[in-house]
């Protein structure tokens, strides 16, 4: 897991370190696959749920092959869903 915004990196199986409201990226295979806002997330860190700018809200589960981080919020891009 790739954490930005000087936050601690966490365990890579887990994704324990965002919180609701953060501004994330996620991509698999070095390719910005989907962006938004968490939403919300289990307390393990397994699951996160995230809420991209068209309104669209989806789960992702630590195991689903993602690297997740916090997105820059001066330039955070958004991927297209």
């Amino acid at each position: 897991m790739t954490l930005q915004n000087n936050r601690p990196s966490g365990s890579a199986a887990q994704w324990d370190d965002v919180e609701i409201g953060d501004a994330v990226h996620l991509h698999r295979g070095g390719r910005l696959e989907h962006a938004g806002l968490v939403d919300n997330r289990t307390p393990d860190g397994d699951v996160v749920w995230v809420l991209s700018d068209g309104g669209h809200r989806q789960l992702f589960h630590v195991a689903d092959g993602f690297e997740l981080s916090v997105a820059d919020p001066e330039g955070a891009g958004h991927a297209g869903d």
